[in-house]
């Protein structure tokens, strides 16, 4: 898998809701990605951040938080 819009994450704050909506926005582009979709020209940055959103808001209002992050090149 190439270089994606969003980089690897090595430190997010989970308790902080533009963290979550990253996060999310990653795990999205990843999917994208390993589904063949090519970054700039399948989908935007601001499509992963839209597609991201619901799935972001809907944690966030349960209040059960608990992810971590763990993209290959973030631990070189």
């Amino acid at each position: 898998m190439g270089a994606g819009l969003i980089r690897d994450l090595c430190l997010t704050d989970h308790t902080t809701l533009e963290d979550l909506l990253l996060v999310m926005a990653k795990n999205v582009e990843c999917s994208l990605m390993e589904a063949g979709a090519k970054p700039g020209k399948d989908y935007t940055l601001l499509d992963l951040y839209k597609l991201a959103q619901p799935f972001a808001l809907e944690t966030y209002k349960g209040g059960k938080i608990n992810f971590t992050t763990a993209w290959p090149s973030a631990r070189d």
